[in-house]
């Protein structure tokens, strides 16, 4: 059995991964210090299991590692560190490992996990489309998300078709996984998804990331309204920013839909509310399908979304609204 082991106490990732070498048929390939070097390890040398501190799987870098865990069909388990809770940060003990177990408690251990295997996320559907407004210009869909978004961006992509309307993201996310981000979505979606560069045009069937947190993703104000990415101090907390990039489309919104889901905080709601009042459709996600109902809470409320949509609507609702009529 192939193991990754996680650790940032380098002494306890030592000492973890002598105890494991020792079992039988037990091969650890790689030795991490953080969620980063894991990520690497995992894409590119898929192990059957990972095994990370329960301080790393509390990290909000780890929902990135679940969705690389869950499209490459990789089992994981979580260890407690010396004097740690008993319940881990909210680990469920399905998930614990105990390496002072005794060797066959722990093979034993080992074995369910991976045969127990990772439910992958599902495959992308054939979804509707209208990509075209009214006036015969190519509608743009817009989403900006944060914490929990990532299998928000999943169930939604879940709908869009391989043509689906030019689609920029925003998903606060380290600068380190941005590209990991975009390589997942694209592996589970229809449409290509890949990070945003400087000067790419939205079009139908490509969906946009924002990458890296050096700079804020932008529309140029006039057609072909191509992506920048421009440098500058956060806003609303963030850079990437959510409210740069809603912002950035006010020229185009009556061809614009956008929607923000969940997410701590409240990037986003400002430039929504902007949008709405230049004549753009607008969504926020409801608080129970939202793992934080921070950035659409508030949104929300100070009348930012026509609309409130459970995660399950938000898909379609994107695809075929109906774009305001210019006077």
């Amino acid at each position: 059995m192939r193991v990754i082991l996680a650790e940032s106490d380098k002494t306890t990732l030592r000492h973890l991964a002598q105890r494991l070498s020792d079992l039988r048929g037990i091969a650890v390939t790689d030795l991490c210090g953080d969620l980063t070097q894991t990520f690497n390890a995992v894409e590119h040398r898929p192990p059957q299991l990972v095994i990370l501190s329960a301080s790393l799987v509390a990290r909000p870098e780890f929902e990135m590692m679940d969705l690389l865990f869950r499209t490459l069909g990789v089992a994981w388990l979580a260890f407690r560190a010396k004097g740690q809770s008993t319940h881990a940060g909210g680990i469920g003990a399905d998930r614990l490992l105990d390496p002072d177990q005794p060797d066959d408690a722990i093979l034993a251990r080992l074995h369910r996990a991976v045969g127990a295997g990772t439910q992958p996320p599902p495959r992308a559907s054939a979804g509707l489309l209208r990509s075209v407004g009214h006036d015969g210009e190519s509608r743009l869909i817009l989403i900006g998300s944060s914490t929990g978004g990532i299998d928000a961006l999943l169930a939604i992509l879940d709908m869009f078709p391989a043509d689906c309307p030019p689609t920029l993201i925003v998903q606060h996310t380290g600068a380190s996984y941005s590209a990991g981000l975009a390589r997942l979505l694209d592996r589970n979606a229809a449409p290509e998804v890949r990070e945003a560069g400087d000067g790419d045009v939205p079009t139908p069937g490509r969906v946009l990331l924002a990458p890296g947190a050096d700079h804020h993703l932008v529309l140029a104000p006039r057609a072909p309204h191509a992506c920048t990415l421009q440098s500058g101090a956060r806003i609303s907390g963030h850079r990437p920013s959510v409210d740069a990039l809603f912002h950035s489309a006010l020229p185009m919104a009556n061809r614009v839909t956008a929607a923000l889901l969940t997410g701590m905080g409240r990037d986003g709601a400002e430039g929504l509310l902007a949008l709405r009042r230049a004549g753009a459709r607008t969504i926020a996600q409801d608080r129970e399908t939202s793992v934080v109902y921070g950035m659409p809470g508030y949104a929300v409320q100070i009348g930012a979304a026509e609309r409130e949509l459970p995660l399950s609507a938000i898909g379609s609702a994107l695809l075929n609204a109906r774009q305001k009529v210019k006077a």
